[in-house]
């Protein structure tokens, strides 16, 4: 089994900051046969920046967009994970310090809005963490 999360794109600008890399990210039901009749197929283009490493690209040129698996459940930790914990222990908290259900909700909502503006200051240094790689596609 690979350890290691790929999509395909599309080098769309090469700079001194690296390749912009457009990749389709599609929804569970983007694939589905009936998505054109229930209109909830999700299909939207996203923009990756990518440090090149030692191979050269050209704009145009299809590549495959690499991380490892890893990363990718540590992203899925700090994005969805903590936050519910982090949500759920506060208001576990405050209910069980007596306070009425709207204001230790409203509290919970400010603590995980907190944790969000904390991971918004850290967006560098977590930047520097999750590394993408490109990939050529094999020649046929």
């Amino acid at each position: 089994m690979s350890n290691k999360i790929s999509h395909p794109g599309v080098v769309e600008q090469i700079d001194e900051h690296g390749v912009l890399v457009r990749i389709e990210s599609v929804s569970a039901c983007g694939t589905c046969h009936a998505k054109g009749a229930c209109s909830m197929a999700d299909v939207q283009d996203k923009m990756i920046q990518v440090m090149p490493g030692l191979q050269q690209f050209e704009v145009g040129e299809p590549v495959n967009v690499v991380m490892n698996q890893s990363l990718g459940r540590r992203a899925v930790m700090l994005a969805y994970v903590l936050p519910l914990v982090v949500l759920v222990a506060s208001l576990l908290i405050l209910f069980s310090a007596g306070l009425p259900e709207g204001a230790a909700g409203l509290i919970s909502l400010g603590i995980l809005a907190l944790y969000y503006i904390a991971l918004y200051f850290f967006r560098n240094r977590l930047d520097k963490e999750f590394n993408f790689t490109l990939e050529k596609y094999p020649a046929i």
